[in-house]
C-alpha cells in the first residue's frame, strides 16, 4: 500500500490561503465600491459579483480500532479514503473554493488541505495534492458545454469529502478508483431527464502518478423526478504511468443505481468492473486481468435533524489489475475485502453534521492486509463533525 505521508511545504500552503482569502475579501470589496458606479453600470457590475460563490468547508475526525493486535505499531488504516489516522484527533479536511456561473462561461477553483490530500500521494507530486478542482467552462450551445482544465471525473458515487456522502468513511472499493484528470469534457442536458459527457485527457492524480497516454470516456445519467435515476460511466485508454515501459490497456466500467421508494428511504447500489491488459500476476503478465467493487447501501432519514445509513461492500481484484499483490499460501492474490458499516447522523444547525459509524472489513483468511499487516479483519469507530459556509455545488 502507498503510504500517507505528513503535509510538507508550509509556504505553499500560507500562500494558498492567502490567495483564497483574498479572493473572498476582493469580491466583497468590490461589491462595496460598485455603489460609486451610475445606476446602469451598478446593475451589470452587482450581476457580475452576483455570479460568485465563495465556500469554505471543514471536517474533523477520529478514529480507534477495536482490534489492534499484540504488534500494531502503526495508527494509519489501510485503504481509507479519509479519516486515515486511528487514535487521535485530525483534521479531515479544510476546503476553500471559489465559482464563477453566468449564463456562458463558468469556472472553479478549489484548494484543500488535512488529511484527504495526502491521500496516496507521492512525493514527486505533492504540488498538485493541494489542488482538488481549477477548471473554467463555455456554453457552446443551450445546455451544452465545453469544460477544461483539471476536473473531477464522474466515475463513482462516494467522495473522500464526508459531506457529499451519507456515510463518512469511504468504501475499499471507491479508496481504488479513479480520480481527476488533466483534459477536456463536453456535456449537455439531452431532455430534462437525461445528462450525457464525454471527456478526453491525461490521467493525472495522486493516486496513479503521471499519465501522459491519453485516455477517454462517457457519463450518461438517466433521472426521473428523483425517484429513480440510473448512472453509467467509462473510462477507455492506456492506463501506463510515465516509467512503465509495458502498455496497459483498459474498459473500466461504473454502474450507480439509485432509487428512493418511499419519502425520507433512499436506496444506493454501485458496480465497478474493469479489464486490463497486459495485467495478469505472474507468471503470464501478458494476459488480461480483471476486477470488481461495489456496494449497496441504504438511508432513512427519521426527521430533517436525524437520519440512519447501513452499508454493504465487496471488492475482489484477483490478479491485483488495480491493488497491490499479496502473498500467502505460496501463491499470489491481489485484494479480495468484504464488510458492512452502519451510521448515524445528526444535524444540529443548517449544513452540519455530527456522525457516528461502526465498520467492520475482513480480508482472505490468513490474508493479513490490516492493523499493520497482522490481521485479515478490522473493527472500526469513526467520529466526524463537518461544516459548510456559503453555496456547496
Amino acid at each position: 500500500m502507498k503510504q500517507f505521508l505528513l503535509m510538507s511545504r508550509p509556504k505553499q500552503i500560507l500562500t494558498l490561503l492567502v490567495v483564497s482569502v483574498g479572493m473572498v475579501i476582493s469580491i466583497n470589496t468590490l461589491q462595496a465600491q460598485s455603489d460609486t458606479l451610475s445606476p446602469g453600470l451598478r446593475e451589470k457590475f452587482q450581476q457580475f459579483l452576483r455570479n460568485f460563490d465563495g465556500s469554505v468547508y471543514l471536517d474533523a475526525y477520529y478514529t480507534f480500532t477495536l482490534n489492534d493486535p499484540e504488534g500494531d505499531t502503526s495508527n494509519l488504516k489501510e485503504f481509507a479514503a479519509n479519516c486515515p489516522f486511528a487514535d487521535e484527533f485530525r483534521l479531515n479536511v479544510a476546503s476553500l473554493w471559489l465559482e464563477y456561473n453566468s449564463k456562458n462561461i463558468r469556472g472553479k477553483l478549489l484548494v484543500q488541505f488535512g488529511d484527504v490530500p495526502n491521500l496516496r500521494s507521492t512525493p514527486e507530486e505533492q504540488f498538485i495534492k493541494y489542488m482538488r478542482e481549477a477548471h473554467f467552462g463555455f456554453r457552446v450551445y443551450k445546455n451544452y458545454w465545453v469544460d477544461i482544465g483539471y476536473l473531477p471525473n464522474p466515475v463513482g458515487y462516494e467522495s473522500s469529502y464526508p459531506i457529499r456522502n451519507q456515510i463518512s468513511t469511504v468504501t475499499v472499493g471507491g479508496y481504488f478508483e479513479t480520480g481527476n484528470f488533466l483534459g477536456v469534457e463536453i456535456s449537455g442536458q439531452l431532455t430534462p431527464s437525461l445528462f450525457a459527457g464525454i471527456y478526453v485527457g491525461n490521467q493525472y492524480t495522486l493516486a496513479y502518478g503521471k499519465n501522459k497516454r491519453i485516455y477517454g470516456g462517457m457519463t450518461l445519467k438517466y433521472n426521473y423526478r428523483d425517484i429513480f435515476s440510473v448512472n453509467y460511466n467509462n473510462m477507455l485508454g492506456n492506463a501506463s504511468i510515465v516509467t512503465s515501459e509495458q502498455n496497459h490497456f483498459y474498459l473500466y466500467n461504473n454502474l450507480i443505481l439509485t432509487v428512493k421508494p418511499v419519502i425520507n428511504l433512499w436506496l444506493v447500489g454501485e458496480v465497478d468492473f474493469g479489464v486490463y491488459g497486459n495485467s495478469k500476476k505472474p507468471p503470464d503478465t501478458t494476459s488480461i486481468a480483471s476486477g470488481i467493487s461495489g456496494f449497496l447501501q441504504a438511508t432513512y432519514r427519521f426527521t430533517k435533524w436525524f437520519a440512519t445509513s447501513v452499508r454493504g461492500e465487496y471488492l475482489s481484484d484477483p490478479d491485483g489489475s488495480v491493488t497491490p499483490l499479496y502473498a500467502y499460501d505460496g501463491k499470489l492474490r491481489g485484494l479480495l475485502t468484504y464488510g458492512g458499516t452502519v451510521g448515524v447522523e445528526f444535524n444540529p444547525v443548517r449544513n452540519s453534521y455530527l456522525r457516528a459509524e461502526y465498520s467492520y472489513l475482513s480480508a482472505d483468511k490468513d490474508n493479513n492486509v490490516f492493523n499493520s499487516m497482522l490481521s485479515d479483519h478490522r473493527h472500526s469507530i469513526t467520529f466526524t463533525a463537518g461544516l459548510r459556509f456559503g453555496t456547496f455545488r
